[in-house]
C-alpha cells in the first residue's frame, strides 16, 4: 500500500502541519509561515491565560505576523470562531495534556478549527497536540482515548524514531483498530494539503506503518 492510497483525511483548502515538538532553529514554524496566505495574524491556541507564551516570542522572531492567545477554555463561542477564522494560522503548541486537549477542542473549537481549514488556513499541531489529528491518540501508557479523526483511521506517535518502536502503534495496527500508524521523528513534520498534497518538512524523519506490513519510509 502507497502513503497517497493509504492517508486520507478531511476536505479543505489549508494545510494541516504535524509536527514533532519545534528544534532550536524552528524550521517547521518558519515553513509554516512561508506556507499561510498573506492576509490575517497567527491564532495560538491554548487552556490558560499564559499559555503559548514561548510560542508567541519565537514566531514573532521569525517574523511571524501579530499573534493572539485564544484561550479556548475561557472564551464565548462566538470569539473563539470568529478569532480562529479570521487568521492566516493557527498553531497549538504540545504543552498540554492530549486527553484535556481534545476535551477543550470539543465543540466551538473543533467547529473553528474545520471551518478555519476548510478557507485555507494553516494549522500547525506540535508533538503532543499532532496526535488528537489521529483517530485514536496514545497516552503512553497503553491506553488509548478517541481522537478528532481528522486523518482517518490512523494513529499518530509525535517524537519517536520509527513507528517500529511505538508498542502502541503495533498493537493498534495488529487489533485493526487503525489502518495507518504514523511516526514524527526530530525536527520533521507531515503536511496534508488541498488536492491530497503530501509533503515532508524538516529533517524528513517521518514514518509510516501499514497494518501487518513493514515499515515504509515516507519521503
Amino acid at each position: 500500500m502507497s502513503v497517497d492510497n493509504a492517508l486520507k483525511w478531511i476536505d479543505g483548502r489549508g494545510w494541516l502541519v504535524l509536527s514533532a515538538s519545534p528544534t532550536f532553529d524552528s524550521e517547521i514554524r518558519a515553513l509554516t509561515l512561508a506556507r499561510a496566505k498573506a492576509m490575517g495574524g497567527v491564532a495560538y491556541i491554548g487552556l490558560d491565560v499564559d499559555d503559548a507564551e514561548d510560542a508567541l516570542e519565537d514566531m514573532s522572531e521569525l517574523g511571524a505576523p501579530t499573534g493572539y492567545l485564544v484561550n479556548i477554555m475561557t472564551e464565548d463561542d462566538e470569539t473563539i470562531h470568529k478569532r480562529l477564522t479570521e487568521c492566516s494560522v493557527v498553531i497549538i503548541p504540545g504543552d498540554y495534556p492530549v486527553d484535556a486537549l481534545i476535551n477543550a477542542l470539543k465543540g466551538a473549537a473543533i467547529d473553528a478549527l474545520k471551518d478555519a481549514f476548510e478557507r485555507g488556513v494553516v494549522i500547525l499541531a506540535e508533538s503532543r497536540s499532532a496526535s488528537v489529528f489521529g483517530k485514536i491518540v496514545s497516552l503512553y501508557s497503553g491506553r488509548m482515548i478517541d481522537g478528532l479523526n481528522w486523518v482517518e483511521d490512523a494513529v499518530i506517535i509525535p517524537d519517536i524514531l520509527s513507528i517500529t518502536d511505538s508498542e502502541d502503534a503495533r498493537v493498534a495496527l495488529e487489533t485493526k483498530t487503525v489502518k495507518v500508524a504514523v511516526g514524527l521523528g526530530s525536527g520533521s513534520a507531515l503536511v496534508l494539503g488541498p488536492s491530497n498534497l503530501i509533503e515532508i518538512w524538516g529533517e524528513k524523519h517521518v514514518t509510516i506503518g501499514f497494518g501487518h506490513t513493514n515499515e515504509n519510509d515516507a519521503k
